[in-house]
């Protein structure tokens, strides 16, 4: 997809096209950008990371499944919100199915209702989660555009190295450190501008 057709993409549009099952690449571009996240949320949650890949299977299939029933509605629960429903169920049913793979009891270690985060708490995560892919993904095009020591210059200054560290270990003076912070700094808010536009739902409800 080249970057004009890109940057007219919503992510309503992409829900649009993934729900008529016929757009395989729009399904295939929407795994793309939700399947490293679902992962990422799942082992947050306590999923061992042997079994993040089964469980994030069962997720997905769940939500090609689901997502022809998904009606956006202005002012009312996200998507991101019905997001974290289907995954919260998808938990509860694998790890009930754990158990009985395992034959385990109710006096046993394993705690069931332990296991499974609380729907609220889940919801919250995947917010906070969902930021952090989108600079993630912004980081990631930005690395595209700038050549050098630019992305990594800011990314160690995130990462609170400071600017007589980054200047010593990447040889450069402390002027450009100033001069490539500021420039990334600048075109990541745009970036992140961008991707939410791409992403997120027009009216903020995403």
């Amino acid at each position: 997809m080249n970057s004009q057709s890109q940057n007219l993409l919503t992510r309503i549009s992409l829900l649009e096209l993934a729900q008529s099952g016929k757009d395989h690449p729009a399904w295939e571009e929407f795994l793309g950008y939700y399947e490293p996240f679902i992962s990422r949320i799942l082992m947050q949650t306590g999923v061992a990371r042997s079994d993040v890949e089964d469980v994030c299977q069962l997720v997905l299939m769940r939500l090609w499944k689901d997502l022809v029933n998904y009606q956006r509605k202005p002012h009312q629960a996200r998507f991101r919100t019905w997001l974290s429903y289907l995954i919260h169920s998808t938990l509860v049913d694998w790890h009930r199915q754990q158990r009985r793979d395992r034959l385990v009891v109710d006096s046993d270690s394993f705690v069931f209702e332990q296991a499974v985060i609380n729907q609220s708490e889940l919801e919250a995560r995947i917010e906070a989660e969902w930021k952090e892919h989108i600079v993630d993904l912004a980081l990631e095009r930005l690395k595209a555009i700038f050549s050098g020591n630019a992305v990594d210059v800011f990314v160690r200054s995130v990462e609170g190295e400071s600017v007589e560290e980054i200047s010593r270990q990447l040889n450069i003076s402390e002027e450009s450190v100033y001069v490539l912070k500021h420039r990334v700094k600048k075109r990541l808010v745009r970036a992140v501008y961008e991707l939410r536009r791409e992403l997120e739902l027009p009216d903020g409800h995403s």
